[in-house]
């Protein structure tokens, strides 16, 4: 049944409107002048044509019988074509049902889906319809939507509306765990999630038995996940959602291997990169999400070979969801992004540290210039470390002090955060320098801490 389900297959070729058997397409090869009527007319038949499908429907009559998953394989562009640029399915059969199944999904998107608090947008509520055709025909794919389009809370509302349908199991960096189970409080209150991950995580079969009977969600990391694979594997989960998906790109890597060990009625892996170093990275997401479904990865890197975005939307709408910041309709929808820029002054500590390395450098110029030894990379390390000593003088050289005061930067960032806090908003902020960013990480909490209390 299913994708393995045989079924017997009947090839025809299609000019213009009209069908033709292999036995038609033979005897008008054979003729001196091949007509057909299309529309009340008669069409002459280019003779090339005919010779080049009666080729392929030779080819194959050999194979009279083929599985759901090689029917889907030539449905979608997988299989290739030696004559014509589109096959269409019909008939019965997992494949054929499953193909009219996707294209009656609803067009109208629900942007206000049950159980979720909060309003869709237009193409999150269209993943939200393909996300059910999925649930539908017990198929994994890739959703693709572009960073920031809001993956999570897609992914939420479908869990949210498939509550007490069996548990989902979301497996995320560390980084994004906490956001997770947050946007799960924000837009889905009504999920009962647990977070399985560190020390007090349940570690007995029978203790995570009983966490799973209780949740509707269980949020855990790739690498917890694959050391209570055993545990985990003892689950039928109705949905494993891959978040990051590109953790399981090498289907070597043990990850990809141990996390394959996971029954569940459906598989959904949610990346903006589906296609991030080849077609590789796309065959190892989608038979993650389809064991077997979309062939060997050398026969799908071939057919696809150089289409990038192309094979996507080949794909688009069936086993895979893509929608870009580019698109149109897309980028409507999206808030307009303000770009703002401040001038900070310096304090006297990082004027004077600045001034330092300009006349170090300018030093060492001049020795080089006397016959002196040449350091390589001088000016590149006098440029990152001006960066630096403008972000503040501590990361340039830490030393232990407190950092209030030494950085008009710095106090600029301060307003900043405290404007947004008091919104209760969130901030990124980005830097080149990790442990720079740690210190600063560590400053500005315990400045909102502070807000916090004092509010």
């Amino acid at each position: 049944v299913g994708a393995n389900q045989l079924a017997n297959g009947r090839w025809t070729a299609v000019f213009d409107d009209v069908e033709l058997t292999a036995a038609d397409v033979l005897r008008l090869a054979n003729e001196a002048r091949p007509l057909i009527k299309s529309r009340g007319k008669w069409v002459e038949l280019d003779r090339v044509d005919l010779k080049e499908a009666a080729a392929a429907l030779a080819e194959r009559a050999k194979k009279p019988q083929l599985t759901g998953a090689e029917i889907l394989r030539h449905a979608v562009g997988l299989e290739g074509a030696a004559f014509g640029s589109r096959i269409q399915v019909e008939g019965s059969g997992w494949a054929a049902d499953l193909l009219e199944r996707a294209a009656s999904v609803s067009t109208e998107p629900v942007t206000e889906p049950e159980g979720f608090v909060g309003e869709l947008r237009s193409y999150q509520a269209e993943a939200l319809a393909w996300l059910g055709f999925l649930d539908a025909a017990e198929l994994g794919g890739c959703l693709a939507l572009d960073m920031g389009l809001g993956k999570t809370p897609t992914m939420l509302a479908h869990l949210g509306r498939t509550a007490g349908d069996g548990t989902a199991l979301v497996i995320a960096p560390p980084a994004v765990v906490g956001n997770w189970a947050a946007e799960a409080r924000k837009f889905t209150p009504g999920l009962r999630v647990v977070v399985h991950h560190g020390q007090s995580r349940a570690t007995t079969k029978a203790a995570l038995a009983r966490e799973v009977e209780r949740a509707d969600v269980i949020i855990t990391t790739y690498g917890t996940a694959v050391r209570d694979v055993e545990a985990l594997a003892e689950h039928q989960w109705a949905r494993i959602v891959l978040d990051e998906a590109q953790a399981i790109k090498n289907p070597a890597s043990e990850t990809a291997q141990q996390l394959r060990r996971l029954p569940a009625r459906s598989r959904i892996l949610l990346t903006g990169t589906p296609i991030e170093n080849g077609l590789g990275d796309l065959w190892a997401i989608l038979d993650f999400a389809n064991p077997g479904l979309v062939g060997s990865r050398p026969t799908f890197v071939a057919q696809l070979s150089g289409e990038g975005e192309a094979a996507l939307r080949a794909l688009n709408g069936l086993l895979v969801f893509r929608r870009t910041k580019s698109e149109p309709e897309v980028a409507a929808e999206l808030p307009d992004r303000i770009d703002e820029l401040d001038r900070c002054t310096m304090t006297a500590e990082q004027i004077g540290l600045y001034q330092a390395v300009l006349d170090d450098l300018v030093k060492q110029t001049a020795e080089e210039a006397a016959g002196g030894e040449r350091k390589q990379g001088a000016i590149l390390a006098a440029i990152t470390a001006l960066k630096q000593i403008c972000n503040h003088p501590a990361a340039y050289r830490d030393d232990g002090r407190p950092l209030d005061g030494r950085s008009g930067k710095l106090a600029r960032l301060e307003e900043i955060v405290e404007n947004v806090y008091a919104a209760g908003e969130k901030v990124l902020v980005f830097t080149h320098f990790a442990e720079w960013g740690k210190r600063l990480g560590q400053h500005l909490a315990h400045g909102a801490r502070n807000l916090g209390a004092a509010g």
